[in-house]
């Protein structure tokens, strides 16, 4: 959401209003502004409060950690020759403080909702105070949920607090998840229908609350806090949501590829987006800025394609790539699983959607470059080519540039090179090109929702109500887009998209987590998608052997499943019981 140059000069003090009234045990800090508790009833101080939550997102959505445990330690991704956080791959040692800047940002953000939804009701424009105190809802809704799955129980506060304890205690999932379902419930008719002043950008509206709304009640009927038709609410949830989707200004692009285009990030596919911006006043952009608070995912899944010599494997020769903006920084953090990438995209003679998610071919972009095979011709013969399959030898031996394939398709005695943890194919999902200089963050906005996948999370949810027609049915709206190439005749797309379609008989689980790896590949929610599956542990094995030996030494059994409780958080609490640690840390 972007902010309005008339309450951007409140900002800051609006943000640290937000720190110093202090959630009840777990921050606890000194107030340095004169800004009151009563600039919750204006207007301005509302609209600077919901702004200043919106705006501690950033902290967490596009930042390299909080990317790291998104897509870290499942069966998409392995670590990168470079990363950060090996750990989050492979569930040895972790931290128990890795994942203390969720609990920070939530319930500094929760304690000055709870302000908003207190002082906000002094507002004089009955629109305009439902539509605000609605955005505070849907936060507050939002922050619990993403507590609730990645901590199971926490606590739950939904009064204003000024004055700091030092003790608290856990509230029942029950709880939690009535409260969440009542402010997405509640959000869902009081939110604006479509986007607009004052909260620009893609800031909620009613079809983002249901969209949550919906999923809070298949991820309850996933879990030991179900209730009787959790999952049929949830199904009908999301298919209004569909039914509607004209009135709410969302749908699909035909392309795929579409949905990734800068031009598109605030387009019609889009529910919710964590906004970036070159603009100081509405992002964190700055120039050759690493860490902190960037957008930094249009570099994180790169490979180190400068390191690929002329005589590859040998490295001997000149580096056939120079890296550039175009190409991106090549940070080498995230790689695809290559071999459950191959098995998920297998398909890919009608399902476009390997092609338009990794880039596999890098054009020569440096001058005086000849490999064993043959001069390179800057801006038109391939340098590096790291295709899913194996070209053949012949096809090896007369390309000028170096291939790359996989590792399982290196036959024994084969000269084939082979993907490794520094070179593969590269996610191009979050590809920036209007960047000023190579190692620039992103200032694309982090899109957390597509519609897409609603459809998605519908299929699940009739899966789970037993109506595995319905279940195809969603799943084939999303095939049928994914067979379209805009290259092809109407009569070739036809051919495709009736490849592509699915029966009730072929929906099960894994199939719907496949497609969801299909269509999400490393878009930030495959650790959620599968915990709340209770897939986590079993896709491991069988697809990850990095990460499962250190999850299945989890006690008790798929503990790792939720994080640990931050310890730094768990050693303010000082007073009453002691505050617990989940099981197995």
């Amino acid at each position: 959401m972007k902010l309005y140059s008339k309450i951007s000069i409140i900002l800051a003090a609006t943000v640290t209003l937000s720190a110093s009234s202090c959630k009840k045990d777990f921050l606890k800090e000194e107030q340095r502004t004169q800004l009151t508790q009563q600039s919750f009833s204006t207007p301005v101080g509302v609209i600077g409060s919901i702004t200043g939550v919106y705006g501690t997102l950033r902290g967490l959505w596009g930042t390299e950690g909080f990317t790291n445990q998104l897509v870290g330690g499942t069966d998409e991704t392995l670590a990168g020759g470079s990363t950060s956080s090996i750990s989050t791959f492979t569930y040895v040692n972790l931290g128990l403080d890795d994942y203390r800047y969720i609990v920070q940002n939530a319930y500094q953000g929760i304690n000055t909702l709870n302000g908003v939804l207190l002082y906000g009701t002094a507002l004089t424009d009955a629109t305009q105070r439902t539509q605000y105190l609605a955005q505070a809802k849907f936060l507050r809704g939002m922050l619990y949920y993403y507590m609730v799955v990645n901590f199971g129980e926490m606590p739950l506060h939904t009064t204003f607090i000024t004055d700091p304890t030092t003790s608290d205690k856990r509230a029942p999932l029950a709880d939690l998840y009535a409260q969440i379902i009542k402010d997405f419930s509640e959000a869902s008719k009081e939110l604006q229908v479509t986007p607009g002043q004052p909260f620009g950008g893609k800031a909620a509206t009613q079809a983002t609350a249901l969209y949550f709304l919906g999923k809070a009640y298949l991820t309850r009927g996933w879990s030991k806090a179900a209730q009787s038709g959790d999952f049929a609410t949830a199904a009908s949830t999301f298919q209004n949501l569909i039914a509607n989707r004209a009135t709410y200004g969302v749908d699909l692009w035909q392309d795929f590829a579409d949905a990734f285009k800068p031009a598109n990030d605030y387009g019609k596919e889009v529910l919710f987006v964590i906004d970036e911006s070159s603009d100081a006043k509405y992002g964190n952009y700055v120039v050759g800025g690493s860490g902190g608070n960037y957008n930094v995912t249009n570099f994180l899944f790169r490979p180190n394609y400068p390191s690929v010599t002329a005589n590859y494997p040998a490295s001997t020769g000149s580096a056939v790539m120079t890296r550039d903006v175009a190409n991106g920084r090549p940070f080498i953090r995230i790689r695809p699983n290559t071999d459950y990438m191959l098995r998920v995209f297998a398909e890919r003679n009608n399902d476009t959607r390997f092609d338009k998610s990794f880039q596999t071919t890098w054009i020569a972009n440096t001058a005086g470059i000849t490999t064993p095979r043959g001069a390179l011709t800057v801006g038109t013969d391939t340098a590096i080519w790291t295709p899913p399959f194996d070209p053949g030898a012949t096809k090896r031996a007369s390309f000028k540039g170096v291939i790359l394939i996989p590792p399982s398709l290196v036959g024994a005695g084969s000269t084939a090179n082979a993907y490794t943890p520094i070179i593969f194919p590269s996610l191009k999902k979050y590809d920036d090109p209007s960047r000023a200089a190579m190692n620039d963050p992103s200032t694309r906005p982090f899109i957390l929702v597509r519609f897409a996948d609603v459809y998605l999370l519908a299929a699940e949810a009739y899966f789970k109500s037993g109506d595995l027609s319905k279940a195809a049915d969603m799943l084939n709206v999303i095939r049928t887009r994914a067979a379209y190439k805009s290259s092809n005749s109407s009569a070739q797309n036809a051919t495709a998209v009736a490849a592509m379609q699915i029966s009730s008989n072929d929906v099960t689980l894994d199939f719907i987590l496949d497609e969801r790896s299909r269509e999400l590949y490393e878009e930030c929610t495959r650790w959620w998608d599968l915990t709340r599956t209770q897939s986590l542990g079993r896709r491991l094995q069988a697809y990850n052997s990095e990460a499962y030996p250190g999850y299945s030494k989890s006690s008790p059994a798929d503990a790792f499943a939720l994080r640990p409780i931050p310890l730094s958080l768990i050693n303010l609490v000082t007073t009453g019981d002691k505050f617990p640690q989940n099981p197995g840390y």
